[in-house]
């Protein structure tokens, strides 16, 4: 984390929103452009959830650390968008197990942790309108209030750890990048389980 410049070909990231891409660009804003998407830090192809975990690592870290986020922007096209899987519970469970490896005494974050678990006991149902970040402002909004409630326990917990600037950017880059590998996983489990298995033909 001692270079200053993004990699070559990639934006200078900065904080917070902008009015376009000449006023500058955050890492989900960036996202947007390569997604052939209007400027936006809200793109449709990303599920809000991880757009909220993305914007809050944005944000959060140093300016020279917020400029390798740029690589993880490709990765974030599409990703969450698999019809089938809840993304926000595998956002907050990522959240609650960096919050704990950062203040292990924390209270907040085994509460969140019971929640998930008592949610993920229920039997399997299909998920409702706005479950996959579709059906508009109200429905994105009960996954980004969850997640940016959730980073701001995160954010106090390594204050409360005394985690100097580099640890606590090493802490939010890895949280994005452990968010963005948990969905990816559960994606593909759940594309396997659907694939129907093929079984040849016994010879004779």
């Amino acid at each position: 984390m001692t270079s200053t410049r993004p990699p070559e070909g990639l934006p200078v990231l900065e904080a917070g929103a902008h009015r376009d891409a000449e006023a500058g660009s955050c890492l989900m804003e960036y996202v947007s452009v390569l997604a052939g998407e209007r400027f936006t830090d809200r793109p449709s192809c990303t599920h809000p959830a991880l757009a909220a975990v993305a914007w809050q690592v944005n944000d959060a870290v140093s300016s020279t650390s917020r400029q390798q986020l740029a690589t993880r922007a490709v990765t974030l096209i599409g990703l969450g968008r698999e019809a089938g899987v809840e993304v926000r519970p595998i956002v907050l469970a990522t959240i609650a197990r960096a919050g704990l490896a950062v203040d292990p005494g924390n209270r907040f974050f085994p509460r969140l942790q019971r929640r998930l678990e008592r949610r993920a006991s229920v039997a399997p149902r299909r998920p409702g309108r706005g479950e996959n970040g579709n059906g508009g402002r109200l429905a994105t909004l009960l996954h980004v209030g969850p997640v940016n409630h959730a980073c701001a326990h995160l954010l106090v917990a390594a204050r409360v750890a005394d985690l100097d600037a580099d640890a606590r950017d090493r802490m939010l880059i890895g949280l994005l990048d452990d968010t963005i590998a948990a969905v990816r996983d559960a994606e593909r489990a759940h594309r396997a389980e659907a694939t129907p298995l093929v079984v040849e033909p016994t010879r004779v």
